[in-house]
């Protein structure tokens, strides 16, 4: 073979890659180098004789892409000769190669490694090991051998960064599990020699006087490199059930509980975007843990990643960095390597690595860790502090340290010891307190580091720069600056909701009068209650400090806020209804506030009180000096500016002091379940009445301060009010007004006597009634300032919809002699409104209404029904109108009356279902009718068809008083049905589907969703209609119904629209739950066509990434399965029974493709192993027919063998199965589908050793 000629044509092709005109050609030549025959002897004629490094780089690609592609022809000993000549290469001009080229050179060593590994006898990959060893050791920059090791964790973690070998999962397994056990903690043991010995040579040459020249080091992968690399190392679990379930390459993965600062805003930048980033490595074949916590490290690494000096040495490794400014020991970023490994070290957990160890218990390791790590970052802390928090360059640091912070707090809560005395456990955070005496000073440097994180951000605030920061950031809380606060507040949050768990459980467990139980830790007598009782007082002389601290900055951030707001321009002014709430996007931050308040509550509402009081008295006399002003007519311009920016101020600060008043004094949710918290009625009952009480007074306030925002509409100064502070204050009083008004004592052990006169019931001499019918004229006012603001008058209908959620509140409301006319005007000015708030609107009256006397109660609800009706009457009165005649205004008119219509239905319940029923049964012409009016035009027909949704939702089928109310609500439903498919069939094509959009989906998954709810409301809690209590005519009606309902999916849609992923997830619920309730109907009166399309998209739920779709398809695939095997198709016409036989043969190959190729949700395999069961009883011909073409594809007589074997085995375990016998001599009308339960094991076995052997990467 003329090789030269190889190398000029390489060559030539190289330099052909670098010009435009010839670079197809080019790329062609260098791509199919890989492909020849003799790649490999023609690569290291290249490596050898070309001087050209690129030329070198696609031979080195080549000779990778043949070695994977002809190992069996290259065989073992052939290739790990190659192996070591391209080492043996790679050590002796690693300085004389381009620094791609040695890389590349690297990478394929490793690859070769990784295909020879299994092969291989344990003496040559010892021996290859310690190559790498002592080259690692020997450590000439550049270092082949810890290159080599990098590449080779890639290789063998099976992660993104592996290369593809076309060989079956079992390989990467095996390959990933005999690596970690014996090989990986050596080189491992190498990167902390080489780390240890640079780390000693900068800190003794540091000391030494400078002299001579000095060296500039620069390595692509350093030890710390290899070091971060295992760190990040995701270990094989022992637990055979999770191995066996990674082996389906399809792990959904959990989520963190939400964290200060993530769970609503960008993720904090301490996870540094490095090239040579780590967090994959090894993830991808078992990765069942969060990237964001350290890795499961066995017991065997306890010796040396837990030991003493290996942690201090990732901490001053650091350090070293950082004073190694001329990078003559470590390269530029190892600082930023170090930081990721320190914050891995921070991190370790779990029992196995924790576990006793000779005469230590396995708490006595973890609190020797503990300490190291907590001196280690007291100095860090320090360092920190002492460093200007904000500037630039500072931002890895400092969010790093967080990050460790957060990673060890959290991980240390999350390990229960195993310390156990008289039956109790000692807590973590006293095993902390008694086994490490710098534990209170740690947690005391960290609430200084918060406080500082605030003072720092509030200084950038201050600053020139604050300008800057909103411009590169969009808000100033995406700092990295307030993300590292966000990381310690979610670690201090934490804490304290550990030790308020823990209290919980100890009241419960033990009397108050109760000292606890004394618990003995290595000789140190340690009582849980008192240890955490004084762990408590420790927190709550903190949290007066970041609480303060952080209110300052708040208020700092309302300047900034206006100040932005002032500069900027009117045609960049933001659409603030656009934008997220900020008690949505800062509720990481406002609760983490709420349990710093609660551990000294008198302190912090004493402190909000006064803040809102004075802020308020600023209000007053700021509006009440521009009312004299206006009057007067003096006023100016120039005034008005600075007039409206004070008052702009105010009610910023004013808004954020109301989040987080209503954050401490109430949790969220407005069920009868939520009570006042604990802290509040402690310190409340310590008052001497409701005008010493700051709870109350601050309540007071509130609505104070709401009655004086909400000014009459004629007023002069009514252009300063704020609808964002009106809307806030109204968002309090929803979350704080159903917890404390009108309490039930008897939902109290203890109550405080102030709260009670001031928001207690009448019998308990409260004043709760009376409150309420203020809150209603607030309502009233509101509704007349704020016409148009929707947010406002969205959270007032909020606000009224969670009163009718707590039954003492509801009533009082309703018998307030202001609910009345409050719901007259409501009613008679709805048009005046926007229309998007009619429907709560309407829902929060007519479920007040229901708390109403029977006679107001029906004359309430003829009131709201007179409304609708007019509106829609009104609208379709005009004879032979069409919807073309019908201006927008009509339009508006009607679907403002289907909003209320819609409103009516979602606040059925017991009390007014009959009346909804009835309203329901009068509007069903109006219904048809406005179908007729407007086919396809102004979103009539998508609101008519939510309409029916909402009622087979929200009615109750069962409340019905007899079987002719229940075919009349069926038949009701069918006809409107009806008239929409009638004009919506055919009239939507393709380009019309795609120009919709949103809107032609909405359609859809409103369609789904009403068949879905009538469904499930008339079967009640039958198991199938065979089973259903009501009469046949009936049911059978129903099953009409519900049938026409799925067909009307079908023609009214087109595939591509059931194809999107939402509509996707509600059609296949639909369709699973009708299979399952409604075979026989289906069979009865579905056409041929739908039957058809219904087979394709189940077809194409096989296998889908979506994991409800796909658990769905497989239910519906079993139901049907077993409908057709019990029953068979000898009753169904000829058509349908061809297209079902053909049907289970391409759903069969279908689901052999997706279980045994395709990445798979192990949760999914039960489910999907009942279907693929019973089509393989129907048809299993075609089965084995399936069986056969695999072991035709086989390209190895082993693994043909090993196949065969395999499903020979699988045959025998169904045969021998009893829940398959008891399957097959079922009967009835809807059989059962086979118990998934007792075919998980042998499917396990089955698919895991077929897919071991199919599945390639």
């Amino acid at each position: 073979m003329d090789y030269a000629q190889t190398l000029a044509d390489l060559e030539q092709a190289c330099g052909d890659f670098q010009i435009p005109a010839t670079r197809f050609a080019a790329e062609k030549h260098l791509q199919e180098f890989g492909k020849r025959p003799d790649a490999i002897e023609a690569g290291k004629y290249v490596l050898a004789y070309s001087n050209y490094p690129t030329a070198k780089f696609f031979a080195l690609r080549g000779i990778k892409e043949s070695i994977i592609a002809s190992y069996n022809v290259v065989g073992l000993l052939d290739a790990l000769k190659l192996r070591d000549e391209l080492l043996q290469l790679a050590c002796q001009s690693s300085r004389d190669l381009e620094s791609f080229v040695l890389e590349s050179l690297c990478w394929v060593i490793a690859v070769i490694t990784k295909r020879a590994w299994l092969e291989s006898s344990e003496q040559q990959r010892e021996l290859f090991i310690q190559k790498l060893y002592e080259d690692i050791l020997h450590h000439t920059a550049p270092s082949v051998g810890i290159s080599t090791a990098v590449y080779l964790i890639d290789e063998f973690s099976g992660g993104s960064k592996c290369s593809e070998f076309h060989l079956p999962w079992e390989f990467h397994f095996a390959c990933k599990a005999a690596f970690e056990s014996s090989h990986m903690m050596r080189l491992f043991e190498a990167a902390l020699k080489v780390l240890h010995r640079k780390l000693q040579r900068s800190i003794e040459m540091r000391h030494a006087s400078p002299s001579g020249s000095r060296t500039f080091v620069y390595e692509r992968k350093s030890a710390l490199h290899l070091a971060d690399r295992i760190l990040n190392w995701s270990f094989t679990p022992p637990d055979a059930h999770h191995a066996a379930s990674a082996s389906f390459g399809r792990v959904r993965s959990g989520t963190l509980g939400s964290s200060a600062g993530q769970s609503n805003r960008r993720r904090p930048s301490g996870e540094f975007d490095d090239s040579d980033s780590s967090s994959n490595s090894g993830t991808a074949i078992l990765d069942t843990e969060d990237n964001y916590r350290a890795p499961l490290f066995p017991q065997q690494w306890q010796s040396l990643i837990l030991d003493n000096d290996v942690i201090n040495m990732f901490f001053s490794i650091y350090q070293a960095t950082l004073n190694d400014q001329m990078h003559e020991y470590f390269s530029a970023g190892s600082s930023h390597i170090a930081l990721q490994c320190m914050i891995q070290i921070s991190g370790l957990r779990g029992k196995g690595l924790f576990a006793s160890n000779g005469s230590k218990s396995g708490d006595s390791v973890r609190v020797r860790y503990a300490q190291v790590i907590m001196q280690n970052h007291l100095q860090m802390i320090r360092h920190v502090c002492s460093m200007d928090l904000a500037a630039d360059g500072s931002e890895d640091i400092v969010v790093a340290t967080t990050q460790m912070i957060r990673q060890f707090v959290e991980a240390q809560l999350d390990e229960q010891p195993s310390t156990v005395v008289a039956g109790k456990q000692l807590h973590s955070l006293a095993l902390l307190t008694a086994g490490v005496p710098e534990t209170l000073e740690y947690f005391g440097e960290t609430s200084k580091f918060i406080c500082l994180l605030l003072q720092a951000a509030a200084g950038v605030l201050k600053s020139e720069n604050a300008q800057l920061i909103d411009d590169d950031f969009g808000d100033f809380d995406n700092y990295f600056v307030m993300q590292a606060f966000d990381e310690l507040a979610s670690a201090w949050s934490a804490v304290i909701n550990e030790i308020r768990e823990w209290s919980y459980t100890d009241e419960v467990s033990e009397p108050a009068h109760s000292s606890g139980a004394a618990l003995s830790f290595d000789g140190v007598t340690v009582d849980n209650r008192s240890v955490l009782s004084s762990f408590v007082q420790f927190l709550t002389t903190t949290a007066y400090m970041i609480r303060s601290e952080y209110i300052q900055l708040r208020m700092l951030m309302c300047e900034d806020s206006v100040q932005s707001n002032d500069s900027r321009s009117e045609t960049q002014t933001i659409d603030h209804g656009l934008l997220a709430k900020d008690y949505v996007v800062y509720e990481d931050q406002l609760q983490f506030f709420a349990l710093l308040a609660r551990l000294d509550i008198r302190t912090s509402v004493d402190r909000l009180h006064e803040s809102l009081r004075s802020r308020c008295a600023a209000l007053h006399t700021e509006f009440g000096r521009l009312e004299r002003i206006i009057g007067s007519g003096s006023y100016e311009g120039s005034s008005n500016r600075g007039s409206q920016h004070t008052v702009d101020l105010l009610h910023e600060q004013i808004h954020w002091i109301v989040l987080l008043i209503a954050h401490t004094l109430a949790d969220s949710g407005t069920s009868e379940r939520v009570l006042i918290p604990q802290p509040v009625i402690e310190y409340s009952k310590t008052c001497s009445g409701p005008e010493q009480d700051y709870i109350v007074q601050v309540v007071m306030s509130i609505l104070e301060l709401l009655q004086f925002e909400l000014v009459s509409p004629s007023s002069t100064i009514a252009a300063y009010a704020s609808p964002l502070l009106a809307e806030t204050l109204f968002w309090a009083l929803r979350r704080i007004a159903p917890v404390y008004l009108l309490i039930d004592c008897s939902d109290y052990h203890e109550i405080s006597q102030s709260i009670v006169a001031a928001f207690g019931q009448a019998p308990d001499r409260g004043n709760g009634a009376a409150i309420s019918g203020g809150i209603l004229d607030l309502v009233r006012r509101a509704f007349d300032l704020w016409t148009s603001e929707e947010d406002v008058l969205q959270m007032c209908g909020d606000m009224l919809l969670a009163f009718s959620q707590r039954a003492g509140i509801a009533q009082a409301t309703v018998e307030s002699s202001l609910f009345a006319p409050l719901m007259h005007y409501l009613v008679s000015n709805m048009h005046r409104f926007p229309e998007s708030i009619h429907s709560s609107i309407i829902e929060a009256l007519a479920v007040l209404c229901c708390h109403s006397p029977s006679v107001e109660h029906e004359r309430s609800f003829a009131q709201l029904k007179l409304l609708i009706l007019g509106e829609l009457n009104q609208a379709t009165s005009s004879q032979g109108a069409g919807a073309s005649q019908q201006d927008n205004r009509t339009v508006y008119r009607i679907l403002d009356g289907l909003d209320m219509l819609d409103g009516i239905l979602s606040a059925a319940n017991h009390r007014n279902m009959d009346m909804v029923f009835d309203m329901l049964f009068e509007t069903q012409p109006i219904l048809e009718r406005l179908l007729s009016l407007y086919a396809i035009d102004h979103g009539v027909p998508r609101k008519v068809i939510q309409i029916v949704e909402s009622a087979a939702r929200y009615l109750d089928i069962s409340s019905l008083p007899d079987n002719e109310h229940m075919v009349l609500f069926s038949r009701n439903i069918r006809l409107i049905l009806q008239q929409f498919q009638k004009l919506q069939q055919g009239q939507v094509s393709s380009s019309q589907v795609s120009a919709a959009g949103v809107d032609s989906l909405s359609d859809t998954t409103a369609l789904i969703s009403a068949i879905s709810y009538l469904v499930h409301n008339e079967m009640g809690f039958a198991s199938n209609e065979a089973c259903r209590s009501t009469c046949k005519h009936v049911s059978d009606d129903f099953g009409e119904t519900e049938v026409f309902g799925l067909y009307c999916v079908h023609t009214t849609t087109t595939p591509s629209q059931l194809l999107t992923p939402n509509v996707l997830r509600a059609y296949m619920q639909l369709l699973s739950d009708m299979i399952q309730f409604r075979i026989p109907s289906l069979i009865r009166w579905l056409p041929v066509q739908t039957w058809r399309a219904i087979v394709d998209m189940l077809v194409e739920g096989v296998g889908n990434a979506i994991y409800d779709v796909g658990r769905r398809s497989y239910e519906a695939i079993g139901k049907l399965g077993a409908f057709i095997k019990i029953n068979g198709l000898g009753s169904v016409s000829t058509e349908l029974g061809q297209l079902l036989r053909q049907g289970v043969q391409r759903l069969l190959g279908s689901l052999l493709r997706a279980l045994l190729f395709s990445a798979f949700d192990a949760e999914l395999v039960e489910s999907a192993g009942v279907a693929l069961v019973t089509l393989g009883l129907i048809d299993p011909q075609h089965l084995q027919a399936c069986f056969g073409e695999l072991f035709a594809q086989s390209k190895s007589a082993v693994f043909g063998e090993r196949l065969s074997a395999t499903f020979s085995k699988f045959n025998a375990d169904l045969e021998a199965n009893e829940a398959v016998h008891a399957f097959l001599s079922s009967g009835g009308p809807i059989p059962d589908p086979i118990d998934g339960a007792s075919l998980r094991q042998p499917l396990f076995e089955f698919l895991v050793s077929a897919r071991a052997v199919l599945r390639v990467k």
